[in-house]
């Protein structure tokens, strides 16, 4: 009974006290040694990631990501990958960045100084301007530099550096290119009125021409008929039409080969009664600019003309291309032509390959007091296409074989080509 007694409730409590101070103990024991141990560790870490004068280096998101590794994610807080870390700009950025700006400053400036009133410099006593000596030569408006015509691999003539651009209804190029986008009745418009003013660079001059034979692609060589269109219309084929009566009919001036071009017609003698036909309304004539080495046919008259095509060409070598208004001389076109150098007098007959003008002729005569003398000049093929784009015929404006049959096919006797 005693060894019992001993044993029960009295020891209880005193064991259990005990237990409970010994487990405290050893709790706050391993808690210091864990706070130590972080301590400790981080303290290794900013030794560690000090540079050499002591300054701690700061880690990158990138850098503590991967510290962290794939098994550390689920333990990084939301807040450190919630929000995205903008990278930094690249030097290619920069440079976009510092050409798109240097370009609407000089924008900025080139309209500025388009609006500016022009200042007059000082005169000397003698009424020289100060700034240039009393013996230098003249010099040109604009610097100049070597300018290709676009097809001899030479660049293309830029815009003298502060000119500003052309106006273009209200605007530059790049408006009438943007229309073309979105309306090609409109744009076809205002990209003509622009090229045929002669009032564009040559640059900005290659780009209208390029936009207006995609517009041609759309609008004009394409069976196609569309309504808002004001130089084309429609006609249904009657009993006994022809496309050569159909043409003389409406008095249209081109030739009924154009209407077959037009809507994609590979026998014309197979068209039927009931058939829709999309005709152009012209007047035509045709521009050729000397200094692009183009020509452009155009549709309409006056202020209302339109480009329906431009073509590259060759002309006269040692600027042997006489300028002005010419038209195509009554009964001067032909079709693979027998030809007599004049130089030479070398003859070549119809259908010899070696002939130097091709298969098509249209005669020219001057028009103006100037040139209304001047014979024996035309526009004509050739079978050296190299040629084109330089200086090599006798006076002569010559195309590519295809080129020169849409023109034959759109100017009709009479039908007017300037010369620029």
């Amino acid at each position: 009974m005693a060894l019992a007694s001993q044993s029960s409730r009295p020891d209880r409590p005193f064991r259990s006290t005990r237990s409970g101070r010994s487990l405290v103990g050893a709790r706050g024991l391993v808690a210091l040694c864990a706070a130590g141990a972080a301590f400790g560790g981080s303290w290794w870490l900013m030794r560690s990631d000090s540079g050499a004068d002591g300054a701690l280096a700061p880690k990158t998101s990138g850098t503590v990501l991967a510290a962290a590794g794939t098994s550390g994610l689920a333990a990084i807080p939301p807040e450190l990958t919630a929000t995205p870390i903008a990278p930094q700009p690249t030097v290619l950025d920069n440079a976009l960045a510092d050409a798109a700006n240097a370009a609407r400053a000089e924008s900025q400036l080139s309209r500025a100084e388009a609006q500016a009133p022009p200042v007059a410099e000082p005169a000397s006593p003698q009424g020289v301007p100060a700034s240039v000596p009393a013996n230098a030569p003249a010099s040109p408006t604009s610097p100049t530099s070597p300018v290709g015509n676009g097809f001899d691999g030479k660049p293309l003539e830029a815009r003298p550096q502060g000119a500003a651009p052309q106006p273009l209804n209200g605007g530059g190029i790049a408006d009438g290119l943007a229309l073309a986008a979105t309306d090609p009745v409109k744009g076809r418009r205002a990209l003509s009125e622009a090229l045929l003013s002669g009032a564009l660079s040559q640059m900005e001059s290659k780009q209208a021409s390029d936009a207006l034979n995609k517009i041609a692609a759309q609008l004009v060589f394409t069976p196609v008929y569309n309504a808002s269109d004001p130089y084309f219309f429609q006609y249904t084929v009657q009993a006994g039409d022809s496309l050569e009566k159909i043409v003389r009919r409406h008095k249209i001036g081109c030739d009924w080969r154009l209407v077959a071009r037009i809507n994609n017609i590979k026998r014309p003698e197979a068209i039927r009664v009931g058939q829709r036909l999309k005709l152009p309304k012209g007047p035509f004539s045709a521009v050729v600019t000397k200094r692009d080495y183009r020509v452009d046919l155009v549709m309409g008259a006056g202020s209302d003309r339109v480009v329906m095509a431009s073509i590259p060409c060759g002309l006269g070598s040692a600027n042997g291309t006489p300028t002005g208004r010419f038209r195509v001389r009554p009964g001067s076109k032909l079709l693979n032509p027998e030809w007599t150098h004049p130089v030479t007098g070398q003859h070549f007959k119809s259908d010899d390959p070696m002939n130097p003008i091709g298969e098509h002729w249209l005669g020219l005569e001057g028009i103006e007091t100037a040139n209304a003398s001047l014979a024996g000049y035309g526009i004509h093929g050739t079978i050296e296409p190299e040629s084109v784009g330089r200086d090599m015929s006798l006076g002569c404006v010559r195309l590519i074989a295809d080129d020169v049959a849409i023109v034959w096919e759109t100017l009709g006797d009479g039908c007017e080509v300037e010369i620029r």
